[in-house]
């Protein structure tokens, strides 16, 4: 009896997300799908550029799958809604969503949001052509399939603007950007105050001037 309970979800999931997720301990939503990337790939022009957060290997280490699942599946819905509702394209792109969403959902929530949050300041954003864009997609899920993907690891210092390339001038830059209308309203001013401290300090003469014109 318990063993048909643990089945059922399974056979659930299977139905409405072509999705064998009963094999192993998260299980692998790796499916003959897959072969639908190359489908995506020849409908989409290679040059189309798909904007896309994520952490590179080498900084996310063996949390690069969770950390970067939910941005991917974020990055795949904002493409299906690029197609129109019958769409072969938007419903290949919908199965992507489906297997990231399913293998979001073997991982412990708090688990994955804290990873997140911890590796925040290492997001980045970028664009993909949409073939690079495809075998990222593949490699994830790929990468996914080995279980190999965990919470064990701790991120890196954070980079401040001081330490990237150029911030020293970038940061002058953005100083003097902000003092330049301030210098712009100082011009007039100061010319005012230079016209009436003249003026006062010539008030005699100019008054001695207009008494002998009168004379």
């Amino acid at each position: 009896m318990r063993k048909k309970i643990l089945k059922a979800p399974c056979l659930l999931l299977s139905l409405f997300a072509s999705l064998n997720l009963c094999s192993g301990k998260f299980g692998t939503p790796i499916t003959d799908d897959v072969s639908k990337l190359s489908l995506l790939k020849q409908n989409i022009p290679s040059d189309y550029e798909i904007p896309v957060s994520y952490i590179p290997k080498e900084v996310a280490g063996t949390c690069w799958v969770v950390l970067n699942i939910y941005p991917l599946e974020q990055s795949l819905r904002k493409l299906a809604n690029m197609f129109g509702t019958i769409s072969s394209n938007k419903e290949n792109v919908v199965v992507f969503i489906a297997m990231l969403k399913s293998l979001r959902f073997t991982f412990d929530h708090e688990e994955l949001e804290t990873a997140m949050q911890l590796f925040q300041c290492h997001y980045q954003e970028g664009s993909l052509t949409s073939g690079l864009y495809f075998d990222y997609i593949k490699d994830v899920l790929h990468a996914a399939s080995k279980g190999t993907s965990g919470f064990s690891c701790k991120p890196p210092p954070c980079l401040n603007s001081q330490q990237k390339p150029g911030g020293q001038r970038e940061g002058r830059k953005y100083s003097w950007s902000n003092r330049y209308p301030l210098l712009l309203a100082l011009i007039p001013f100061t010319a005012c105050v230079v016209i009436i401290v003249w003026l006062v300090s010539n008030y005699s003469e100019w008054i001695s001037y207009f008494m002998k014109r009168e004379n």
